[in-house]
């Protein structure tokens, strides 16, 4: 009896040790999705600065956002990190819509930073967090004043008003 005992406390320990391995490797894959999607958001920031400014920066935020909004969260996980929630900073983990997820979180960080900073000034139309309620009334606000079509171009991706 003590035999089967014991086996069943290594059996026990065995599976936490499992189950606490893999929720520190979700964890670091989720950061380096996260890593991933910034330094393609910084690569797409500069293409959309030369192209466009900051104008061409809110289109593409708008619209991809709008498509990821359109898709079921059932993909990997992805981690945010330090995001204000209610005054605290605070590591996000979300299941990801689309591959572009993270790069869409990433590059509004980037242009609210710019705004912060002075490179951009402050829009007419504000970019809410991507799971806001908030974001839909920005996006039929500015797809309202939408003046031509907006398609994807190049390899970035990128959604530009033609």
């Amino acid at each position: 009896m003590l035999i089967i005992e014991i086996e069943l406390l290594i059996a026990l320990v065995l599976v936490l040790i499992a189950i606490t391995r893999r929720t520190a490797i979700t964890q670091w894959l989720a950061n380096r999705r996260y890593q991933i999607g910034l330094k393609r958001a910084r690569t797409l920031f500069r293409f959309l600065d030369q192209k466009d400014g900051q104008q061409a920066v809110i289109n593409h935020l708008l619209e991809e956002g709008n498509f990821l909004r359109s898709k079921r969260r059932v993909g990997d996980f992805y981690c945010i990190p330090a995001e204000n929630i209610d005054g605290e900073l605070q590591d996000i983990m979300l299941r990801m819509s689309h591959k572009n997820e993270p790069r869409w979180v990433a590059l509004r960080r980037l242009y609210l930073s710019a705004i912060q900073d002075g490179y951009f000034q402050k829009s007419v139309i504000e970019i809410p967090p991507l799971w806001d309620r908030e974001f839909d009334v920005a996006y039929e606000h500015w797809k309202d004043n939408l003046l031509g079509t907006i398609q994807k171009y190049g390899p970035e991706g990128a959604w530009i008003v033609a």
